[in-house]
């Protein structure tokens, strides 16, 4: 999430539309790599959790573990990274993130068991979380106006390119299972990839001063993350748990702190102090309105690759490279749905959102209608015309969302 200052600094510089800048642009360039390397490992550890299992002897508690792991710290971290790069610079916190990012595949690619693989996992989380609101910063602070919208389609356009070639290039790998590395290979090809790409990122990325004065909000930080802790945590360990009244409380205690949190940060503006999130975001309708529908996109968008590489895989029997083919037409539309974003902004303005939403409502009807029909000899490949909608759909509903929302 970019941090106050970027927003307020974004605000005022689209007064200067006489000077677009353009998307050939080599910040951009830069920033659309670092991000194009992270989606490929992305798009690869997907297609990991079968060979983990068998690897490494991994429970399916542990293999859940490992899928949402990284989700967990991701926003443990995500919120106060972007207020620590307004302070202290952006770009120095994104190569800070980024060699912290390549360090967990290292470590990773190295694993000896389940709990280290879990450990570099939630390490690769809490760098991706620093990381993530500095490569978004970098577009805010580059492109005004429409040429941000587009930019930030082309940057989500990318991103469904790497996921796709990570699925593709991992499950070629993994099944080919050279020199006995396996899952392994899932991270293997991209850590001198990412070596590189720091490096030109590097010599190429300016300098940014630090947006604003002020102080880290650490308390209002330690309350969220405690609220996303006790969101998160009864949601991964629940069902393995089996529901447990201690769960269940902690889940129902999570509504209340956040509500406390928001008080907290509303007295701390009272005082005059620095809020980690300043409520006043929250009486700006397309904010409010839009983090909610970013919510619902991200709840699919995040669940339906693991659970249709597990479902491919484990269910109809499929190895890797089959499961990654079957799968790779959702990243693929996902481009050419980023893509669509713009233009249907231009035209239909806030109903490119309902738009989004009516092709993901389609594609699970799709999904249910084929299985029906289907009954008892349902395949994989009757999926894949529901997996390229919802792929579709998802990369204009994400485009569209974060170009009102920002």
């Amino acid at each position: 999430m970019p941090s106050k200052s970027e927003m307020v600094g974004a605000a005022s510089s689209t007064t200067d539309a006489a000077r677009p800048v353009s998307l050939r642009n080599g910040v951009f360039a830069v920033v659309i790599a670092l991000q194009f390397v992270l989606v490929l490992v992305n798009g690869s550890t997907t297609m990991a959790l079968p060979g983990i299992r068998d690897g490494l002897g991994a429970t399916n508690s542990e293999l859940q573990w490992y899928a949402s792991i990284f989700a967990l710290t991701f926003a443990l971290v995500n919120v106060l990274s972007g207020r620590v790069g307004d302070l202290f610079g952006t770009r120095r916190l994104l190569m800070i993130g980024f060699a912290a990012i390549v360090t967990s595949w290292i470590l990773s690619a190295g694993s000896p068991n389940i709990y280290f693989l879990l450990l570099a996992r939630a390490l690769q989380g809490i760098a991706s979380g620093v990381t993530a609101p500095q490569l978004s910063a970098m577009i805010q602070r580059t492109f005004t106006g429409h040429n941000r919208t587009r930019a930030f389609s082309v940057f989500l356009m990318f991103a469904g390119g790497g996921f796709m070639l990570g699925q593709l290039s991992a499950g070629a790998l993994t099944n080919a299972n050279l020199f006995g590395a396996g899952w392994r290979w899932a991270y293997l090809p991209f850590i001198p990839l990412g070596v590189i790409v720091w490096l030109i990122a590097a010599k190429v990325l300016p300098a940014t001063t630090p947006g604003t004065s002020g102080q880290l909000d650490i308390t209002g930080a330690a309350v969220l993350a405690v609220v996303a802790f006790f969101l998160m945590f009864p949601l991964i360990q629940g069902r393995n748990a089996g529901w447990p009244v201690w769960i269940l409380l902690m889940l129902a205690c999570s509504l209340p702190l956040f509500f406390a949190f928001l008080r907290y940060e509303r007295n701390l503006v009272r005082r005059g102090g620095d809020p980690l999130v300043n409520p006043i975001l929250f009486a700006i309708r397309s904010f409010r309105i839009g983090n909610i529908i970013t919510l619902l996109v991200g709840l699919l968008s995040a669940a339906g690759p693991i659970y249709l590489i597990l479902t491919i895989q484990l269910g109809f029997d499929r190895n890797p490279l089959q499961a990654a083919i079957l799968t790779c037409p959702m990243p693929f539309a996902n481009m050419f749905g980023s893509l669509a974003a713009a233009p249907l902004l231009r035209r239909y303005g806030r109903g490119a959102v309902v738009i989004g939403a009516a092709l993901n409502g389609l594609a699970a009807g799709l999904v249910l209608y084929l299985d029906r029909v289907g009954a008892g000899d349902f395949k994989a490949v009757h999926l894949v015309p529901a997996v390229a909608l919802l792929g579709f759909a998802l990369g204009i509903s994400i485009a569209v969302t974060i170009a009102f929302v920002l």
